[in-house]
């Protein structure tokens, strides 16, 4: 093997893939990275057997072959290379990537490209394409509800309902639920309901950073791995066994109290009044009447406050009481200047959506508290 590339586009990758690799691993090639040459470039995989990130880079190829490198040594020490081309070349008798910047001339003990775990390849399944920024911004807007409590693994995932032409992504911890709605092209007759863990799905946006266009994704025949490949990267996932919980019975069919607010207002005034609430159990109150919203938070041994905002209301007038933490991370992913929220009793859970469509919705579970 032998090539040319540029050390801060390789260091760019490198640090990408790396984020596949377990600091936990008992199996010492997967601290390696595999790089390989093709017809594009160079190309970098990392895994840690449950998630795999693979990037190729721009790279002239004298030679082909393939290699395992360390990555954290070979990461930082790309790192701090000068803007000068880099050479790379490997001694097959010894395993040894030599490599030659500037003056720098620099030896690494590699392993056998063999040893690396064959993974999966999608060039069988079913595929259907999305948007890239259109599936990014979905994530964004679940996965902060997806549990991280191991003893539930179906919960740390999000479930990813294929209906043909339409993906859902939804996550859920028992305590809030989100939904987002898209649209796909491909996926004709493809039904599945895949359970992709959380984290992989946090990869994709490092993994998929400075590619536009769309994002394939593809089910494997077998249902037990997912692709995401946009561009020169791609995202392997194992999928989580199980089955995810009936969500829709937990999304309010009706609502007797509609409230319409300020997007940015709101989150000033929760942000401020939840200061109130971080010692008794983040919990703020939240009533709405005629024209206005009124939120307050009290700790006995702090103080209290509490903050009115002009508001749309429809309906009884209610009072509730949410964890703020939770309000907070829905308001920070709401499309638009308006958040509208739906009520149906104090102890049912509320419903927080954009006005005037059902593509994301936000379901919270009221927190029992005497008012």
């Amino acid at each position: 093997m032998k090539l040319t590339c540029q050390p801060s586009i390789l260091g760019q990758a490198l640090q990408t893939v790396s984020r596949a690799i377990s600091t936990r691993t008992t199996l010492p090639i997967l601290n390696n990275i595999l790089l390989e040459t093709t017809s594009d470039g160079l190309a970098l995989t990392a895994t840690n057997l449950e998630i795999g990130i693979r990037k190729v880079v721009a790279a002239e190829i004298a030679e082909e072959g393939s290699t395992t490198v360390p990555a954290r040594l070979l990461t930082d020490f790309v790192s701090t290379l000068p803007d000068k081309d880099l050479e790379l070349s490997l001694d097959l008798a010894t395993q040894t990537l030599q490599l030659r910047c500037a003056s720098f001339d620099t030896h690494v003990k590699c392993i056998e490209a063999e040893e690396f775990p064959p993974g999966p390849r999608p060039d069988e399944g079913d595929r259907l394409t999305i948007p890239l920024d259109e599936l990014l911004g979905a994530i964004e807007q679940t996965q902060m509800a997806a549990s991280t409590d191991e003893a539930r693994p179906v919960l740390t995932g999000e479930l990813l309902h294929i209906e043909g032409s339409k993906l859902t992504l939804v996550a859920t911890d028992g305590h809030r639920l989100a939904e987002r709605k898209l649209s796909a092209a491909g996926g004709d007759g493809l039904e599945a309901r895949l359970i992709v863990p959380a984290r992989a799905l946090g990869e994709l946006p490092r993994a998929f950073k400075g590619e536009s266009g769309e994002v394939e994704v593809i089910v494997s025949k077998a249902r037990n791995q997912v692709f995401f490949r946009a561009g020169s990267s791609e995202v392997t996932s194992r999928l989580i066994d199980g089955t995810y919980p009936n969500y829709t019975q937990v999304i309010p069919s009706k609502s007797s109290t509609s409230v319409r607010v300020s997007t940015a207002e709101l989150t000033q005034t929760v942000r401020a009044v939840s200061l109130f609430a971080r010692d008794s159990a983040n919990v703020i109150r939240i009533r709405a009447a005629a024209g206005s919203l009124v939120l307050s938070a009290t700790t006995n041994e702090v103080g209290d406050s509490r903050a009115e905002l002009i508001a749309e209301v429809d309906g009884s007038e209610i009072q509730i009481a949410f964890n703020a933490r939770y309000v907070l991370d829905a308001l920070s992913v709401m499309d638009g200047d308006q958040v509208e929220f739906q009520f149906d009793g104090p102890l049912s859970p509320g419903l927080m959506k954009p006005p005037g469509s059902d593509e994301y919705l936000y379901v919270i579970m009221p927190v029992r508290v005497a008012m």
